[in-house]
């Protein structure tokens, strides 16, 4: 019988395997699909400072945690050894007081941030972006990843440490002794174990109410756009952290009611603006979006080229690059946008709803659960990740 079974082989079920073993716990995780099959290897695979401040901690040690991977790890993680830098752009009012917050909580985590206050300053950072642009900082942070390389690398190094690691392995209810979650469920049989962490994205909700542990994660799709521009056009990462705020809002962090889709359909897409550079140079990747996720189906196959539009709204030269490819992972939101992350029952605990961070996230997170199944002090303050701040009646 192992100490601690994982339903979840995204970053954050394959941090928390990594985190356990190196501490010295027997692990068994279950996958459904492959490793990294849904939101945690089809990303943008970018490590950036949190939009929360309350996260900024947990970010801050999953950064770390990262960099020791990418020393240990049998694969290439593909992640930059120094910050790429975060171009924030801005323009109008809401722009401008969106990016300024970014840059004041930038800065009050102690990361450098450069006022670029001419048209000539932001020409000599980023040539190729529009001209227009009313503003920008220059963001000294910022690390490039392959979010599924990340995800294996940890599975494999929990796996040097002990752990079974089990894909393709359907898990279909918690097992339960009384009040106790004493393991989990699946299609070979159950499996045994004192501690159960349930980090199954928007699918968790399907194992929790059952056991009357009732979250409100809503499901987001989160859509990428791939294309290729003309070799090197961009520098660093740029973002326009205007529409990129405005993705915090209603959309896509609520369920509809039933009388809303009648009236209205499925609730659209949020698009925000947020250019990455491909380490090689020759491809750029675009997004991000939310969407509310009701079926596997996208059922808004508009929300690429409104991406793309985004884009080149930022980069005029965008508009001549060939696309090559789109692709959206499933996202767990929180209404605050915060994870959430602790023990709910004898026997269970939780890592899930970290919305479009759980790469930003995932190490710190697994951290967390750590401490809380030894009994110790957290590593940062986790009041703000405590899962039943939303404590709902059963039928809500």
């Amino acid at each position: 019988m192992p100490d601690v079974v994982i339903v979840g082989g995204g970053v954050i079920g394959a941090a928390c395997a990594l985190e356990l073993t190196e501490r010295g716990a027997s692990v068994t995780l279950v996958e459904r699909d492959h490793l990294a099959a849904h939101a945690s290897g089809r990303n943008q695979g970018l490590w950036v400072p949190p939009e929360d401040e309350a996260n900024v901690p947990m970010a801050l040690a999953s950064l770390e945690a990262y960099r020791r991977v990418v020393t240990e790890a049998p694969i290439d993680v593909g992640m930059d050894a120094e910050p790429v830098g975060q171009l924030l752009v801005a323009g109008g009012s809401g722009g401008f007081r969106s990016a300024e917050a970014a840059v004041a909580l930038a800065r009050r985590s102690g990361i450098q941030v450069d006022e670029l206050d001419s048209a000539a300053a932001i020409r000599d950072v980023e040539p190729a972006l529009n001209p227009n642009i009313a503003g920008a900082w220059l963001v000294h942070h910022g690390h490039r990843l392959d979010p599924g390389a990340l995800t294996v690398a940890m599975a494999l190094l929990a796996a040097e440490r002990g752990a079974e690691i089990h894909h393709h392995l359907h898990v279909r209810a918690l097992a339960r002794r009384g009040d106790s979650i004493v393991g989990a469920v699946t299609d070979d049989g159950v499996i045994e174990a004192p501690a159960t962490i349930v980090a199954a994205g928007p699918w968790s909700l399907e194992l929790l109410d059952p056991v009357g542990v009732h979250l409100p994660i809503t499901g987001a799709r989160g859509w990428i756009v791939r294309v290729r521009p003309a070799p090197g056009l961009l520098r660093h990462l740029i973002e326009s952290p205007g529409p990129h705020a405005e993705l915090r809002g209603e959309v896509a962090t609520r369920r509809p009611t039933a009388s809303e889709v009648v009236e209205h359909g499925l609730p659209g897409s949020a698009i925000g603006s947020l250019l990455h550079p491909h380490r090689s140079g020759r491809t750029v990747m675009i997004g991000s979006t939310r969407q509310t996720w009701l079926t596997p189906e996208p059922h808004d196959d508009m929300v690429v080229a409104s991406a793309l539009s985004a884009g080149i709204e930022l980069v005029p030269a965008i508009a001549d690059a060939e696309v090559l490819s789109s692709w959206w992972g499933l996202r767990p939101l929180s209404p605050d946008e915060r994870p959430f992350v602790g023990r709910v029952r004898d026997g269970l605990y939780l890592a899930t709803g970290h919305g479009s961070e759980g790469v930003i996230l995932g190490a710190g997170t697994a951290q967390l659960v750590a401490a809380q199944l030894a009994g110790g002090e957290p590593p940062f303050d986790a009041s703000a990740f405590d899962p039943m701040r939303f404590e709902r009646g059963p039928g809500v």
